[in-house]
């Protein structure tokens, strides 16, 4: 439980979509006083008559085909608030923020909040792609950068860096419902000190800690190395996973080569193919820009990790899928995009991972289904 000062504090939850659902929904069915942090009042306003409640379909535990009029387990007496104006004194600090706004989302959203936090402030980040908290850093605590130049000091929080392989989507016609659609894991760890923030962690980050660990959702706290490695891992599934699955328009299960009902098919073939030129170019940016973790980061090891998820979540339709059919801007910059940017920092060309970004852009500005944007519906959330 979280608790300071012998009072309960909210663990805010900033993002509705179907990954701050699931962990809000936990975090208040584990005991937590909960309070989501929604895009208008009118949002709040819908969320409070439903009873402050979230559902979770766990489709996982139902095997295909779909889980249709399946139960969902709710969790209920969660607060939600409106997004203030940047600068609106809100309602009070945020002691304890979990942030699961997709990354291309995260810094318009984090600067609604980012008046409400100060030093004693945990700030926990669960997003796809990799270079998230560097644009925070740089967007809101730029003096924390250059702090050895003798400039004032930002009132810096504590940053937990997290990572998930649950997979969940939402659809559009339920509000504030995730169907939870493959069991994976959580794995989180504290980011080293930024500087500016306290060198002693404030007793929030052993609280959200504790927190997020205490999850049914398989979460373990690691070192950060270990979760670097994690991460650096994860973003190699997704560079080749994510825009594959968007530009095809196919769960995961359909470029897995040993996927049985695709293995005879064409495309399982040129799957096949596919995989290892791609997992040896983020190889090869990787090399370069890690070499202290290169045996674990080696074109095999890279593939082998791709080829696990891609079984793993043959079911799932990946996130940049699901953006692409619903009309909305995928991830992708904070994903190949990241990698390409890595591989031009360290001299290493990646044709594979351009030409990704540029199909998967070019296909964003189609709209859902193929519409021309003119044509395409307005994509809305909480």
């Amino acid at each position: 439980m979280v608790v300071l000062a012998g009072r309960q504090q909210p663990i805010h939850v900033l993002g509705a979509g179907a990954v701050g659902l699931l962990f809000a929904s936990h975090l208040r069915r584990s005991g937590h006083p909960v309070t989501v942090l929604l895009r208008s009042q009118s949002a709040a306003e819908r969320f409070c008559r439903r009873g402050g409640r979230i559902d979770v379909v766990d489709d996982w535990a139902r095997p295909p085909p779909a889980e249709s009029g399946a139960a969902a387990a709710a969790a209920d007496g969660i607060q939600a608030e409106a997004l203030a104006a940047q600068g609106d004194g809100g309602r009070g600090v945020i002691s304890h923020l979990l942030v699961a706004t997709k990354a291309q989302d995260t810094i318009r959203a984090f600067a609604a909040v980012r008046h409400r936090l100060g030093p004693q402030s945990t700030v926990a980040l669960l997003q796809n792609g990799m270079g998230v908290l560097d644009a925070i850093q740089a967007e809101f605590y730029p003096q924390s950068q250059s702090q050895s130049q003798g400039g004032p000091v930002a009132a810096t929080p504590t940053f937990i860096v997290g990572t998930t392989s649950h997979g969940c989507y939402r659809v559009p016609a339920e509000d504030f419902v995730t169907h939870h659609a493959s069991m994976g894991a959580c794995s989180f760890a504290v980011h080293p000190p930024l500087p500016g923030a306290p060198t002693t962690l404030p007793e929030s980050a052993q609280e959200m800690a504790d927190a997020l660990r205490r999850l049914p959702l398989a979460a373990v706290e690691a070192s950060w190395p270990d979760l670097h490695l994690q991460l650096l891992l994860k973003l190699a599934a997704n560079a080749v996973i994510n825009p594959t699955t968007a530009l095809v328009g196919c769960c995961n299960g359909h470029i897995w080569p040993d996927n049985p009902p695709a293995s005879s098919s064409l495309g399982a073939a040129a799957t096949a193919g596919y995989l290892p030129l791609a997992c040896a170019e983020i190889a090869a940016v990787y090399e370069r820009a890690y070499p202290d973790l290169r045996s674990k980061l080696a074109a095999a090891a890279v593939e082998q990790h791709v080829t696990h998820i891609l079984r793993v979540t043959a079911r799932n339709r990946s996130s940049m899928m699901q953006d692409i059919a619903a009309g909305r801007a995928t991830e992708v910059d904070w994903i190949n995009g990241h990698l390409v940017r890595l591989g031009e920092r360290h001299g290493v060309p990646t044709p594979i991972n351009t030409l990704l970004c540029a199909l998967v852009k070019l296909r964003e500005t189609s709209g859902p289904a193929g519409e021309q944007p003119q044509a395409a519906a307005a994509a809305t959330t909480a």
